[in-house]
């Protein structure tokens, strides 16, 4: 589908709230989906179900540039390389675009929503994860669909790259973890531990360890290498939505139903704080790339950014 650029029609608005957050970003006008910093953090994407992604300028909070496109979009990824963003959505098609000058190409191979993409380290190859249970492994570049992988029993919810861009692990709906070899296109291992739905799962950065989130309410820490659980986090009263590294690995933060974000310590699993301020289900976050941020996409159609201590 083509895209429609509005420069400078829209500006965004930013309101202090009364809770711990810094600011918060009113302008979709339906559920924020999906979240992400650029990787220079100079911008924040947000993607919605109301068809929008938005550029937003991370040290004005106004809306640099929006783009719409038919489905809900229901995941963002910001390439590390070229500046490309890329989004999954529930018409199966995912879609590749410059900021600058439009949509670059659309990827068609799914036959399901897209649920999650993620880039590799380098930027030259894409995940997309679907609810046709299959990660395809896309050319960043050209658009070529290099792997597909099959092996989850239900839909596939969320995929991300190790660090060292070879190895990839995803969680679906079947309840498991899968560890894949992205090279050959083959299942490691497969981990066993969760009660429900594995909605979120990332990688440490040293790649030692994968935490997981799911809608048991819990979230779980394993060993990367050997599989093994290590620990079971809990605290959270709902589903947890999403779950992520801070960029020194000290921290995890996760997002969840029941409308907070909470911030564990990586090592003990202790939890440090919970941040309240949304009003409705928080799907989705993502840590500035100095870890001095974080922003927050919810159902109640509001971004928030959060100062990080």
């Amino acid at each position: 589908m083509f895209w429609l650029f509005l420069l400078g029609l829209h500006r965004g608005m930013a309101q202090t709230a009364n809770s711990e957050d810094l600011h918060t970003l009113v302008k979709h006008s339906r559920p924020v989906r999906s979240v992400a910093y650029s990787y220079d953090g100079l911008q924040i994407i947000s993607a919605s179900s109301d068809g929008s992604i938005k550029l937003w300028d991370a040290g004005s909070f106004r809306v640099i540039k929006t783009s719409w496109q038919r489905g809900i979009i229901l995941s963002v990824a910001c390439s590390p390389e070229r500046k490309r963003i890329s989004t999954g959505s529930t018409d199966g098609i995912v879609r590749i675009w410059d900021p600058e000058s439009g949509l670059y190409r659309n990827l068609v191979g799914h036959i399901a929503a897209v649920n999650s993409v993620a880039y590799s380290p380098n930027g030259s190859r894409l995940l997309s994860a679907s609810d046709d249970r299959t990660i395809k492994i896309w050319n960043a570049h050209s658009g070529r669909e290099l792997v597909s992988l099959s092996g989850h029993q239900g839909y596939v919810l969320s995929a991300v790259y190790h660090p060292d861009g070879r190895r990839i692990v995803s969680g679906g709906v079947d309840t498991a973890l899968k560890i894949w070899d992205g090279e050959a296109g083959e299942a490691l291992m497969t981990l066993w531990g969760h009660e429900d739905y594995v909605r979120s799962v990332a990688y440490s950065p040293d790649g030692t360890r994968i935490v997981s989130g799911s809608d048991d309410k819990t979230l779980k820490i394993w060993d990367a290498e050997t599989g093994k659980l290590l620990r079971t986090l809990t605290g959270h009263t709902g589903g947890v939505r999403f779950v992520a590294y801070s960029p020194n690995g000290a921290t995890i933060i996760s997002c969840s139903d029941d409308k907070t974000l909470k911030m564990w310590d990586a090592e003990t699993g202790k939890l440090l704080k919970t941040l309240v301020g949304h009003e409705d289900r928080v799907y989705s976050l993502a840590y500035s790339p100095d870890g001095s941020r974080l922003i927050s996409g919810s159902k109640d159609t509001t971004i928030k950014i959060w100062k990080v201590e």
